[in-house]
C-alpha cells in the first residue's frame, strides 16, 4: 500500500484532488485517466540496458515523480498498490499477450483483477497494445462497451479467461484494418498468485533478445485515439485520421518523447 502524501501525489498525476470512494464508476475513472496520463514505456529498459526495479518505492519514483512510464510488471503493480490504498480488493494475475496470433505465448504480462460487489474485474492499465479503457467485468461471453471500445470476456478453463476486442475495420482505433470481426488480445488466469512470482517473469522480459529490451516501445491513449512510439517512429491515430512521423536524430526523438508522452529520457 501507498502512504498518504505517496496516494495524493499519485491521485494529481492521475488529475484527481480527492481520494475517490472504491466504486466501479471511480474504478473506470482511475483506469481511464491512468491510461491516458501515464504511458506504458520501454526507453528507459532499452536504454539502460538492464532490467526495472521492482521495489514499490523505485515503481513510485519512475512513474509518478519522474514521469517515465513503465510496462505492466512496474505499472500494474503500482496502480494495485493504489487501489489497494484506496480500499479496493485488488490482486495480481498471470496473463499473456495474445494479440490476435494463432500460437501460444508465454506467460509474460502482469494483470490485475479487483472484486467488486457484482464479481470479479479486470482492471488492467499496463498492457502495451489495446485495453479496456475501464473495467472489465469477467462474465462469460457478454460484450461489454466501454469508452466507445467494444470488449468480451471469454471463459476458457479452469481459471483462465480470454480478452477479446471486436475490431472495426478502418474505424478501428488500434488500426487492424480488416472486416469486423472478434479478436483476442489478452488471456488471464484468476488463480490467486503473489507479488513474489513476478520478478523472474520481468527479468525475463527484459533480457536481452526481447522487445522489451531491444526497442523503444511507448503507448498513451489519447482522448480520440492513442500516440504510438517505436525505435523513432511516431504514430499518432485522431478518430479516423492517422499520421506517422519518422524522427531522425536523438534530439528529435527525445523531443517528441517529451512534447506527447511526458517522458524526458
Amino acid at each position: 500500500m501507498l502512504n498518504e502524501a505517496r496516494v495524493s501525489a499519485y491521485l494529481a498525476k492521475l488529475g484527481s484532488h480527492e481520494a475517490p470512494a472504491p466504486t466501479k464508476e471511480n474504478l473506470d475513472g482511475l483506469i481511464y485517466a491512468h491510461q491516458t496520463r501515464i504511458p506504458f514505456s520501454t526507453v528507459d529498459i532499452h536504454r539502460s540496458q538492464r532490467e526495472p526495479d521492482l521495489g514499490l518505492e523505485a515503481i513510485f519514483e519512475k512513474v509518478v515523480v519522474q514521469g517515465k512510464g513503465g510496462y505492466c510488471f512496474e505499472l500494474n503493480k503500482l496502480f494495485e498498490a493504489l487501489l489497494t490504498s484506496l480500499g479496493y480488493d485488488a490482486r495480481p494475475v498471470y496473463a499473456r499477450a495474445v494479440r490476435g496470433r494463432d500460437g501460444r505465448m508465454p506467460i509474460n504480462h502482469r494483470g490485475m483483477v479487483v472484486e467488486l460487489e457484482d464479481g470479479l474485474y479486470s482492471a488492467d492499465v499496463g498492457f502495451g497494445g489495446p485495453m479496456p479503457a475501464g473495467a472489465l467485468k469477467l462474465e462469460d461471453e457478454t460484450v461489454q462497451d466501454i469508452q466507445g471500445e467494444s470488449y468480451i470476456a471469454k471463459q476458457v478453463d479452469g481459471g483462465w479467461w480470454k480478452i477479446d476486442r471486436i475490431t472495426k475495420g478502418s474505424i478501428d482505433l488500434h488500426d487492424d484494418g480488416l472486416p469486423t470481426r472478434r479478436q483476442t488480445e489478452l488471456e488471464l488466469c484468476t488463480a490467486p498468485v503473489e507479488d513474489i512470482d513476478f520478478p523472474a517473469l520481468s527479468l525475463f522480459c527484459a533480457q536481452p533478445g526481447t522487445l522489451f529490451r531491444d526497442h523503444e516501445v511507448v503507448n498513451l491513449r489519447t482522448g480520440d485515439g492513442f500516440k504510438g512510439y517505436k525505435d523513432g517512429v511516431l504514430t499518432i491515430r485522431e478518430g479516423s485520421r492517422k499520421r506517422i512521423i519518422e524522427l531522425t536524430g536523438a534530439a528529435a526523438q527525445d523531443e517528441a518523447l517529451q512534447e506527447h508522452f511526458g517522458i524526458e529520457p
